[in-house]
């Protein structure tokens, strides 16, 4: 069962990335932004751990009207960035100031995580279901020399181990 549950999750992960960026690459306009800024930053998480990025100010062109966006390169999916670099970006019609990179590179994460997840859910069900559920014959038992001759006989030879013979 929790196999099911985590492959569940992990189609719906991929399902959810390949329909975002889907809907961003045919709903949203794509524009051209240039990099006016750049400074790097880093912080200390409440658990110690230090993570460094970058904090970004864009200059593009969206509905015939000049805009700007400043913050944390993280947030629109912007991780190495230049003075002076141009980008492609997707944003929202209705919220210009909505941007997106990772629109046009995220479909093809959801795409691995879908063939990884389906990959190993083809390989779960031909492992354990597929193959047959058949339990392998049963060996004839055989009876000891103890319980043919007595209890206080004894065998004549010890089995050896199966890894021991030539």
């Amino acid at each position: 069962m929790p196999f099911a549950l985590i492959s569940a999750i992990l189609f719906l992960m991929a399902s959810h990335i390949i329909g975002t960026a889907l809907h961003h690459q045919s709903a949203w306009q794509r524009t051209v932004a240039t990099v006016t800024d750049v400074s790097p930053y880093s912080e200390t998480q409440a658990n110690g751990l230090k993570t460094d990025g970058i904090n970004v100010a864009l200059a593009y062109v969206a509905n015939d009207a000049p805009m700007t966006w400043s913050g944390k390169g993280k947030d629109i999916g912007l991780y190495k960035a230049a003075k002076g670099d141009q980008m492609e970006f997707y944003y929202d019609p209705a919220d210009p100031s909505n941007l997106d990179t990772a629109a046009m590179k995220g479909w093809r994460g959801g795409l691995l995580l879908l063939a990884v997840t389906g990959g190993f859910t083809a390989f779960y069900l031909w492992f354990f279901w597929s193959r047959g559920r058949n339990t392998p014959p049963a060996l004839p038992m055989i009876a000891s020399a103890s319980r043919v001759s007595g209890a206080s006989a004894r065998p004549t030879e010890r089995q050896r181990a199966t890894f021991g013979r030539r």
